[in-house]
């Protein structure tokens, strides 16, 4: 498929690297850096995510965390007692209802406090590499701007004909690959506001610059 050939091709020369990217990355690791990058920026969360997993380097040691030292750690993130809170009460779950091992499968992650379907997504396919797409507001402007597709509701997580665009398009053996990809495009170059079409990857097929639809195929909207 031409979209994914154009996307990955790009990401290989102009993707983001972060540690959370690298091999080796521990469920728990990822579980705490899924959380701290909801809603945002990924290179404000880097320097954060690494000094709160050197302090704390498992869930018995988050789950005991001081509120205060933990939230002065948020603080450059913003809403650092909200998400101070929710770190702790995800590792006093993990500890308590799973004996303090991480969860492997989406439906056992999504019941961890503060973790939703895009986190329990992207911990799956990054550490347990499973081949699932994940959805958040950078990928679903993508989406949205290629393909002329509708405004989809204000929580992404019932979004289902969103997320059935999304797996059509996974590729069947990069899956995490295609993921960065994606979430690179849309915190790069198709932003929310003013976006770099002049230099986007996908511009000649994309709906938003003026390529008719019918001049290509669509990804198939009731694949699951």
């Amino acid at each position: 498929m031409l979209f994914r050939r154009k996307l990955l091709a790009w990401a290989r020369r102009k993707g983001r690297h972060f540690f959370w990217r690298e091999p080796g990355l521990t469920p728990y690791a990822a579980l705490v850096t899924e959380i701290l990058l909801t809603k945002t920026r990924a290179e404000l969360v880097a320097t954060v995510a690494k000094q709160i997993l050197e302090r704390y380097p498992s869930p018995p040691d988050l789950a005991c965390a001081s509120p205060n030292e933990l939230e002065a750690m948020l603080f450059p993130l913003g809403l650092h007692r909200k998400r101070a809170a929710g770190l702790v009460a995800c590792a006093q779950y993990v500890m308590e209802a799973h004996g303090g091992a991480i969860p492997t499968t989406i439906e056992e992650l999504i019941e961890l406090p503060s973790v939703g379907r895009y986190a329990a997504n992207a911990i799956v396919c990054v550490v347990f590499d499973q081949q699932v797409a994940v959805l958040d507001a950078n990928v679903s402007r993508i989406y949205q701007r290629f393909f002329s597709l509708p405004e989809p509701p204000e929580r992404l997580a019932t979004a289902h004909d969103l997320w059935a665009v999304a797996a059509r398009l996974l590729p069947p053996r990069k899956a995490k690959q295609f993921n960065w990809a994606i979430l690179d495009l849309g915190g790069l170059i198709c932003t929310a506001k003013a976006p770099a079409c002049t230099v986007c990857p996908l511009v000649k097929n994309c709906d938003r610059f003026g390529v008719p639809p019918s001049t290509r195929s669509r990804p198939n909207s009731s694949a699951r």
